[in-house]
């Protein structure tokens, strides 16, 4: 008999607590191959549709998060950036992906600003609750959006995993990276590549 879990008490564990068990299923060796397919169909900054396809030919970093992030996307965000800049010419091997799961606040014309204000290369992507549901269950991540406790202030809490994904030029999983990721091994990790 199988048993089943109560939703309503798995949501009551902590956001990180939450977090925190899907980077041990993630991070298992021999296992993040296995499920973390890199799939999706997004819209871009530009409003254009995309797939993994449309990056064939570069190594790709994937970072989910949201623009209104007040430390976690933007640390990451940063050190992607250093990584672009210090790769000079070799950067053209490279595409970075940041997929927004806020899609009611990150419009594509948010989007582009905030991206813009990292690197020049990288996109942002977003799309509908199921296409966000898609990408995330490829990527093996979580992302929700929590109601704030106070109602009146219209401030929702966004949680999601903070991995930064590495892909091959055929949109394969490499490897993942934590959060507080810096540059230099990024940088190592990818020039294995070249």
């Amino acid at each position: 008999m199988k048993r089943r879990i109560n939703k309503s008490v798995f949501a009551t564990i902590p956001v990180r607590i939450r977090l925190a068990v899907c980077a041990l299923v993630v991070c298992s060796p021999g296992y993040a191959e296995d499920v973390v397919k890199g799939n999706f169909e997004l819209t871009d900054h530009h409003g254009q549709v995309v797939t993994e396809h449309s990056y064939d030919g570069k190594l790709r970093l994937v970072y989910f998060g949201f623009t209104r992030c007040p430390d976690v996307c933007p640390t990451t965000l940063f050190e992607v950036a250093r990584v672009m800049r210090h790769l000079g010419d070799d950067a053209s091997n490279v595409q970075p992906i940041f997929i927004s799961v806020d899609r009611d606040n990150d419009t594509p014309e948010i989007l582009a600003s905030y991206v813009a204000a990292f690197h020049h290369a990288l996109i942002g992507l977003s799309g509908s609750k199921q296409q966000l549901d898609t990408v995330a269950a490829s990527f093996n991540v979580t992302y929700g959006v929590e109601q704030a406790p106070d109602s009146d202030s219209g401030i929702d809490s966004v949680f999601h995993s903070s991995y930064l994904f590495l892909m091959d030029r055929n949109g394969t999983f490499l490897d993942v990276f934590g959060h507080g990721v810096k540059a230099a091994t990024i940088e190592d990790r990818l020039r294995e590549y070249f």
